[in-house]
């Protein structure tokens, strides 16, 4: 890491967890917090003209989301690091803050040691991820794991929907009622999480199912 000391700034609406942050960092000589927020619709302002390494922020904000600020901080200051904290490990709010560009998600009951093992390694330029939020997202990438894999004859039925084929001529052709199509049809929207013909025929092109 640096010699230099990492530049903190911490984005969270409830004081006492700002208190809490910067009590754990307290006679750390690798962090120093040179800034802190309850606000963060005003935090780009202060960005401004406060040289920031590392910003930690909440997710769930009043006024704006985690995901909302760190999109926009890595747009304007793409060099700050981000950190964010949650009392949740929703795995769809950690997936958006991934795309959103943070370099780390903890609990908000993490210890003083995982906040500062965090901080140190995002500074080292890795992300870090608590084993909590590590679970969640294993957890989460097993079940759409399940959920999008299709059948055979789920394949089948959506190369024939690919070649504008309607539901008696699918039904026709296969020897399945149209009903057992029409199943068949919901089953394979659900699973690939899309709700149109476009959506699904686009998700099909990019895993080239068909």
């Amino acid at each position: 890491m640096a010699q230099k000391p990492q530049r903190i700034f911490i984005v969270d609406d409830h004081q006492m967890v700002i208190d809490g942050i910067n009590l754990m960092l307290e006679g750390k000589c690798d962090f120093a917090v040179v800034g802190e927020s309850r606000q963060p619709l005003i935090v780009l302002q202060l960005l401004e003209n406060t040289p920031v390494d590392i910003l930690i922020t909440d997710v769930g904000m009043p006024e704006m989301s985690g995901v909302e600020l760190s999109r926009a901080i890595k747009n304007k200051f793409p060099h700050i690091k981000i950190l964010a904290l949650s009392m949740f490990g929703d795995s769809q709010i950690i997936a958006e803050m991934i795309d959103a560009g943070i370099s780390g998600y903890i609990l908000k009951n993490a210890g003083k040691k995982e906040l500062v093992e965090a901080l140190t390694k995002i500074a080292d330029g890795q992300n870090y991820f608590g084993q909590d939020i590590t679970l969640q997202l294993m957890k989460s990438f097993k079940r759409n794991q399940e959920e999008t894999k299709l059948t055979d004859r789920e394949i089948e039925i959506i190369r024939m929907i690919e070649k504008d084929m309607t539901t008696r001529e699918i039904a026709d052709t296969l020897f399945i009622s149209e009903r057992t199509v029409e199943t068949h049809r919901k089953n394979i929207l659900h699973k690939t999480n899309t709700q149109t013909v476009v959506g699904l025929l686009k998700y099909a092109y990019e895993r080239k199912i068909i």
